[in-house]
């Protein structure tokens, strides 16, 4: 029987050790392998390589991902901080810089000691190299700002915006992260040449005057201010000398007032504006004597020391015939006011004109009034003949004045045609009497080759009316009775009545030698 070779040897085989050739135990048992220890790295490189900024000592330590998120961070946030116009927070930024700095040099120590320090210092180098490189970009990057900025500030100190806008927009564009002052600055010159252009460009003078007053109100300190005023007063020279050109001088003279407050230079322009404005006034009728005479008292007044102050007597003269020509074609009415005007004048400059004047306004006056009332005007000559009484109660026509101004009452009330009277006081051969009858005064207003005005005292015991077709009886004798006589010229007069209580009586009667000589007054009742 053959053995079997599976079985379990016994006794003395059992002792001599039986290996069984088929394992039970299937685990491959290896021994350990000791860990790798970390490769050695310089601390002081890791942590000068992420002081640059951007994870380079994340590169250095083996760390991949580690420096690729770090400079995907640093990118976004230089992006960040040009969208959000970092120039305008410099210390924010500044400070977002140092902290984004100080975590990266943090992190890279932090890992850094975990590695077998190097004796090799050539990454020490490298990174320092990396820091000054980068503290050196960043200043030159600051310097060609700086540069750039004063290119454009030059630029707009030569009134050239073309090329100071091209720098400034670099500044506030390329050169926003070097964080200075100048970017601000470079915005505001941005600001500045972009009015400036926008005035220069305006379609009118109007516009472009108020466009460049605006700057110098906005921009009081700008660079360009000699260049916005040497434009203004262009400007306002260009359109004054248009408008004055064109024949529109008040209007010349309004922006030539405006020129003044800018460059008072101009004086001698503005001043021969105005006398040419006194000469256009001069010969185009109806002369406006008041508009001449203060056009040539503002040259006396403000540009005596002007070409033009030398020509105002004469001009004064020029314009006080032209305005009292109607004096001459026997049209006094429309010379009263004018010659009211020049004779209130109190310049030493018009003193010959408002001589003038003086003498010759009262009777220009007075015979404006006569003139209206011979055509029929009698409303107007009342008005004139009671402004002469008013203004010369000592003038030697006065009577003449009163008489006229009695026969304008008296052509006003009765609505006759009244001719012009002789002088107040004149007598004519003709007596006529006037008596009153009733118990109220009667004023009395007679015109006609002569004119009078009295008042018939009430008469005491008689009847404030009488009895329908008894008044006949009352005038059978003057004796008792109030009496006023005048003394006329033969022709028609007429008779302006004012009865106290009975309103106003019109009569008219003719007056002639051997005629008349008692004209009764009483008051008949209605009832």
């Amino acid at each position: 029987m053959a053995a079997n070779p599976w079985a379990r040897p016994v006794g003395a085989e059992e002792q001599g050790g039986w290996v069984d050739p088929t394992p039970t135990d299937p685990i491959l048992r290896i021994p350990p392998v000791p860990p790798t220890p970390p490769e050695p790295k310089s601390t002081a490189a890791a942590v000068l390589l992420n002081l640059t900024g951007v994870g380079a000592g994340y590169f250095y330590l083996g760390r991949r991902l580690l420096a690729w998120t770090a400079a995907v961070l640093a990118v976004a946030l230089v992006v960040l901080a040009f969208v959000t116009n970092a120039a305008a927070d410099p210390w924010l930024w500044r400070t977002v810089a140092a902290f984004w700095v100080l975590v990266l040099v943090l992190d890279a120590w932090r890992i850094a000691v975990k590695h077998p320090p190097v004796a090799n210092r050539r990454p020490v180098v490298i990174g320092a190299v990396a820091v000054v490189a980068v503290v050196g970009a960043y200043i030159g990057y600051g310097v060609l700002g700086r540069s750039t900025y004063d290119d454009g500030l030059a630029a707009q100190g030569r009134g050239d915006c073309a090329v100071a806008t091209s720098r400034f927009e670099a500044v506030t564009g390329p050169y926003e992260l070097t964080l200075s002052s100048d970017v601000a600055a470079a915005t505001r010159g941005l600001a500045e040449c972009a009015d400036f252009t926008r005035a220069a460009d305006s379609a009118d003078e109007a516009t472009a005057v108020q466009r460049y007053d605006r700057f110098r109100v906005d921009h009081p300190d700008s660079p360009l201010g000699p260049f916005v005023r040497a434009e203004l007063v262009e400007t306002y020279t260009t359109w004054a000398r248009r408008l004055r050109d064109e024949g529109r001088l008040s209007d010349s003279i309004e922006v030539y007032r405006d020129l003044l407050a800018v460059d008072k230079s101009f004086a001698p322009e503005v001043a021969d504006a105005y006398l040419r404005l006194a000469k256009k006034i001069t010969a185009e009728p109806p002369v406006s004597a008041s508009a001449g005479a203060t056009a040539l008292t503002t040259i006396i007044d403000e540009f005596d020391d002007t070409p033009a102050a030398k020509e105002v007597p004469a001009a004064f003269d020029a314009l006080y015939a032209a305005a009292t020509a109607p004096l001459a074609t026997g049209q006094p009415c429309q010379a009263v006011d004018v010659l009211a005007f020049f004779a209130g004048l109190t310049d030493d400059v018009a003193a010959k004109v408002a001589g003038a004047a003086k003498n010759q306004y009262p009777r220009a006056m007075l015979d404006c009034g006569l003139t209206e009332l011979r055509d029929g005007q009698a409303t107007v000559a009342v008005g004139f003949l009671e402004r002469f009484i008013k203004t010369f109660p000592e003038h030697g026509d006065l009577p003449q004045a009163k008489s006229a101004h009695i026969a304008a009452e008296v052509a006003v009330g009765t609505g006759a045609r009244v001719p012009v009277p002789a002088p107040l006081g004149a007598s004519g051969p003709i007596t006529i009497t006037f008596y009153n009858t009733v118990n109220s005064p009667i004023d009395m207003k007679l015109a006609g080759s002569t004119a009078h005005e009295f008042t018939l005292p009430a008469c005491t015991g008689c009847p404030e009316a009488y009895a329908p077709g008894t008044g006949d009886d009352a005038c059978d004798s003057p004796v008792g009775r109030p009496l006023f006589a005048v003394g006329l010229n033969a022709g028609t007069h007429h008779v302006l009545a004012d009865f106290e209580s009975s309103g106003k009586m019109v009569k008219q009667f003719d007056a002639s030698v051997g005629g008349f000589d008692l004209y009764c007054l009483y008051v008949e009742n209605s009832n």
